[in-house]
């Protein structure tokens, strides 16, 4: 990876610049960061002002290639997370997966060559697609500056890339003080001392149905296939009394034999089964199996919150416009 990035840095590797606005959202990490509510919260900012795309991989789909979304897409031939935000958005922005950002990016705009800005989802290693905007997460409680390369540790490349970030925003942040969010600065500071440092937490709603209308038991059984569950399990063990948690792995693909062993387990107990949204997109073509017949399911929403939200909104659109302007000189 190194050596890779020297390549890029020096010029060795082609990096291609799109006449567009384009901001890529990624991590260190291995995942687990909160690049999803980030995205949706980009989308919510910016689609009432600029024509859209998202560009994602599609990890875990079941389809090749380059895929612009459409009313007949799932989350098995999109993935879980642009297919989540196919379902939010669909109707006012873009949502295009493919292996390789380089080439999707074209294939859109061949079809609609009026977009102006791309969001990338996920791409902070994916240094082919040039980018004007680079926002690097990183989780509050495993920071990248005390975590090592794999397999030691759970990142994708060394510390110091994070001086290529333009915005550095730690996720999922307990209430801080200004002393500690100066310390936290600091730290970051040596990697990359230019980049404006934000501070974000996730704020839960109330449970929503899926299939349909009922009022959740207050005994609950988790189906979780997430990075990282622990945020997901603190908050609803405020209202709610755990009685199983059924984990997958992240982005896993459901099939009806995982149902059929969950239902066995449940052993008629009178509960309500709670999932995250990302999980949620990827039951609904469950809909008729007995477990949904039997129990009702819900989903738990999410929102992405900044603590200097309007300095980084500020910070987020001057950079859209001064690459726009720039395109229209």
């Amino acid at each position: 990876m190194s050596i890779r990035n020297r390549y890029y840095d020096d010029g060795r590797r082609p990096i291609t610049v799109f006449e567009k606005a384009v901001i890529s959202v990624g991590n260190l990490s291995t995942g687990g960061t909160g690049k999803t509510p980030l995205i949706e919260y980009l989308i919510r900012l910016l689609k009432d002002e600029y024509s859209i795309a998202t560009i994602s991989r599609g990890y875990g789909r079941k389809t090749k290639g380059v895929r612009i979304a459409s009313k007949n897409d799932s989350s098995r031939t999109l993935g879980d997370e642009p297919f989540q935000f196919y379902r939010k958005f669909g109707s006012e922005i873009e949502v295009v997966v493919g292996e390789e950002r380089i080439m999707a990016i074209p294939e859109l705009l061949i079809e609609k060559p009026d977009i102006q800005l791309f969001l990338l989802d996920d791409a902070y290693q994916h240094r082919k697609a040039g980018r004007d905007i680079d926002v690097l997460l990183t989780d509050f409680s495993k920071p990248f500056f005390q975590d090592y390369v794999l397999p030691t540790g759970n990142l994708r490349e060394k510390r110091n890339e994070a001086h290529r970030a333009n915005c550095i925003i730690v996720t999922k942040c307990p209430s801080l003080s200004r002393k500690e969010k100066a310390e936290w600065k600091m730290k970051i500071a040596e990697y990359n001392k230019d980049a404006p440092v934000f501070f974000s937490n996730i704020s839960y709603s109330d449970l929503e149905p899926v299939f349909n209308k009922a009022e959740c038991e207050n005994d609950i059984a988790i189906i979780v296939g997430i990075a990282d569950p622990e945020p997901f399990y603190k908050n609803l063990e405020k209202g709610y009394n755990i009685i199983e948690k059924f984990e997958f792995i992240d982005h896993y693909n459901f099939k009806s034999s995982d149902l059929d062993r969950i239902l066995r387990k449940l052993n008629n107990k009178r509960i309500s089964l709670v999932v995250t949204e990302k999980d949620m997109v990827r039951l609904l073509e469950f809909e008729d199996h007995p477990i949904f017949k039997k129990y009702s399911l819900f989903y738990q929403p999410i929102m992405f919150e900044l603590d200097e939200q309007e300095k980084f909104d500020q910070f987020i659109i001057e950079g859209v416009e001064k690459r726009l302007r720039e395109l229209n000189d």
